[in-house]
């Protein structure tokens, strides 16, 4: 059977051994789609009771960002990242790769810490992780409005990639480009779970409930703009009713019309059923791998 797909909308310290991929050759087929990307360091977490994430982790992960042939903005508070990143794609035209020395304190998502950890403190709270990763997640958002409100992209699209996205096995060069089925105004996601419009918000921070992948999103500058005006709203409102969680949890509050505002982009999600229903690992990869043009 071939890929069955769906759109849904809902409204509102050593150096690193490198090689050229074997079909490299710029060719500019990535001027459509810049990408921006983060990493900061916030330690080693447990993503899971029996997962440790650590700065190796993500540095293994993000190599292959030497195949992505689009223009790809690093935004990162560790120097020796950074320059790992600056390597691993040194065989593109130096315009392709562009990184920001960023700290932590200068970002919004990382001013709300403190806020965070009071809720995650609270007597009978489940625990959700350690408050910097929920803000580093935030930061996704604030990072794609810098990267608009600076002027920094010259493509007509836009899109968050998470630093460890690309951690299949590759060894050719590609590139991400926006679907043509992509409506117009709207955010593309991947589809995780089937939307489930009785949970409450409570549920869905304390169960940490998840619909949409927050790995990957698409979109249009100006349309992007909006929705982050709107995410941001939602951080700071269950701020206020002390609940809180990570962005995926956030985009779920978003779009069940359980907040006293309806977020006014629409999104676009892409899933295959079959993989859907059996909830196989590449569900949070599916709209990338759409995405990519080998």
């Amino acid at each position: 059977m071939g890929t069955y797909m769906v759109f849904q909308e809902f409204k509102s310290d050593s150096s690193p051994q490198l090689s050229v991929p074997a079909n490299y050759q710029h060719s500019g087929n990535g001027d459509e789609l810049t990408l921006v990307t983060a990493y900061f360091n916030i330690g080693s977490f447990n993503k899971t009771p029996n997962l440790i994430f650590s700065k190796n982790t993500y540095n293994n992960w993000m190599k292959n960002f030497q195949y992505v042939n689009n223009c790809v903005i690093l935004y990162t508070d560790d120097i020796d990242l950074s320059l790992d990143f600056r390597l691993y794609r040194s065989h593109f035209p130096m315009n392709l790769t562009k990184v920001f020395i960023l700290k932590q304190t200068s970002l919004w998502a990382f001013s709300l810490l403190p806020r965070i950890k009071e809720i995650y403190d609270q007597k009978g709270y489940p625990n959700p992780g350690i408050p910097a990763y929920s803000s580093a997640m935030h930061a996704k958002y604030e990072l794609v409005e810098k990267v608009i409100n600076e002027n920094i992209l010259s493509t007509s699209y836009l899109a968050w990639i998470d630093i460890g996205y690309l951690r299949s096995n590759t060894s050719d060069s590609f590139v991400i480009k926006p679907l043509t089925s992509m409506k117009d105004g709207h955010i593309s996601f991947s589809q995780v779970d089937f939307f489930k419009p009785r949970l409450t918000l409570k549920k869905i921070m304390y169960q940490s409930r998840f619909y949409i992948a927050g790995g990957l999103f698409i979109g249009k500058p100006e349309y992007l703009s909006v929705f982050i005006e709107d995410y941001k709203l939602a951080v700071e409102t269950l701020l206020k009713m002390k609940l809180m969680n990570s962005d995926q949890q956030i985009l779920f509050a978003m779009y069940s019309e359980k907040l006293f505002f309806l977020p006014r982009i629409p999104i676009q999600t892409f899933f295959d059923e079959n993989i859907l229903i059996k909830k196989k690992p590449e569900r949070w990869f599916y709209l990338g791998k759409l995405c990519q043009k080998l």
